[in-house]
């Protein structure tokens, strides 16, 4: 099986600065083709280090792909350790020069001397165009190899990457992927549930991936096994199940509700509203989204008729989805209350929620003690878990 290596170059990436999602989106990209990713890395911001990481991956990878420092400052050295671990010189390309000197006259500027540098290349390497930044990208083909040096901003390296990757020639493998996607139940229980079906080798793979929107069980491998498999893992998952691949909870609860001719009125405590940002991220959500009320602290929830002790409750919650429903005229009302942190209310442990249900026939609630490290986490979490509940009452 042919290798690959990916490279994250840049000192933000290993402090932390900057989070990297780079090589994970790359090597995701590589899925369909024969090639194992061996690694992927991370490297600073250094010259000699990160021409020795680019020898050894050249050295043993069929494809290379590095991420970042084709930026104009001096710390922005990809070019030159690339040159460094190939053994070549570096070359101003006249053409390359004056086409970001035009770039720069186009948006009224002058070019500063520092991007000079971005029109460098060595012999070997084919320039990749860069239709949204001022960094052009490299394309080394030899030795029967291939090494890719893109820019490292997401909105910039995304369009070059899916332009260049079916150039490569690279070995195509059957593959498919599917996603099946959850709440309400942990990896454990998940991999209680499966049994021998959580599988991480042979024809077809199974793993799990906690998001704040659930648990993701991914099923990945050759087609027909994929397949196969999807059907037994959807009928042991069951009412856990909210949705596939490419599906939000959002979307989904919106969609459901347009199909009822039905409408929705949110009251938030615990997720600050996050909720309502979650629904009206959805483009068209005005279609049955009528409006959220925000009510944090408890002068405000008394000047909304609501009690001052045992908000966090589900008795508190049922009134609260009650109030939303009616104050805005929706068919439903969603609310939740809790406790994000970083201490205890009411007697009550930090990731406490209850999320209340209000519609035509009645008011209901749901209690979850929902895991996180951080305020925001738990309230991107209570937000899912409400849009979980009215997803599943819909159906």
């Amino acid at each position: 099986m042919l290798s690959a290596e990916i490279i994250g170059v840049g000192d933000e990436l290993l402090y932390g600065e900057t989070v990297d999602t780079n090589t994970a989106e790359i090597a995701a990209s590589l899925r369909p083709y024969a090639l194992t990713v061996r690694r992927t890395l991370r490297v600073a911001d250094h010259l000699e280090t990160l021409a020795l990481e680019v020898r050894r991956a050249w050295e043993g990878a069929r494809l290379v792909v590095l991420s970042g420092g084709l930026g104009p400052t001096p710390d922005d050295i990809t070019r030159e350790a690339v040159a460094q671990a190939l053994g070549e010189e570096l070359e101003s390309d006249p053409e390359m020069l004056a086409q970001l000197e035009a770039l720069f006259a186009q948006r009224g500027w002058r070019m500063p001397e520092a991007n000079r540098k971005q029109a460098l290349r060595i012999p070997s390497a084919r320039w990749i165009p860069n239709p949204r930044g001022t960094a052009p990208g490299w394309w080394v083909r030899r030795d029967g190899k291939d090494l890719v040096a893109l820019p490292g901003p997401p909105a910039e390296w995304r369009p070059m990457w899916a332009q260049l990757l079916p150039q490569l020639g690279l070995p195509p493998r059957p593959y498919k992927q599917a996603t099946l996607k959850t709440f309400g139940l942990g990896e454990s229980r998940i991999a209680e549930l499966l049994g021998e079906l959580f599988q991480r080798s042979g024809p077809v793979q199974v793993g799990t991936y906690a998001h704040t929107d659930g648990v993701a069980v991914v099923v990945r491998g050759e087609p027909e096994a994929v397949d196969r498999l999807v059907g037994t893992v959807r009928s042991l998952l069951k009412e856990a199940l909210w949705g596939e691949d490419g599906d939000s909870l959002p979307t989904l609860a919106l969609e459901r509700l347009q199909a009822r001719g039905a409408t929705l009125a949110t009251l938030e405590s615990m997720t600050g509203g996050t909720l309502s940002a979650l629904l009206t991220s959805v483009g068209g959500a005005s279609k049955v989204y009528l409006g959220g009320l925000l009510a944090y602290h408890p002068q405000a929830k008394a000047h909304l008729g609501l009690p001052a002790e045992g908000m966090v409750s589900a008795a508190a919650a049922e009134a609260m989805a009650t109030l939303a429903r009616e104050q805005l005229g929706a068919t439903y009302g969603l609310a939740t209350t809790g406790v994000a942190g970083p201490e205890e209310l009411e007697g009550q442990p930090v990731g406490t929620l209850y999320v209340g249900l209000a519609g035509p026939e009645g008011a209901r609630s749901r209690h979850y003690h929902l895991p996180g490290a951080s305020r925001e986490v738990l309230r991107q979490r209570a937000a899912h878990a409400a849009l979980a509940f009215l997803l599943g009452a819909l159906q």
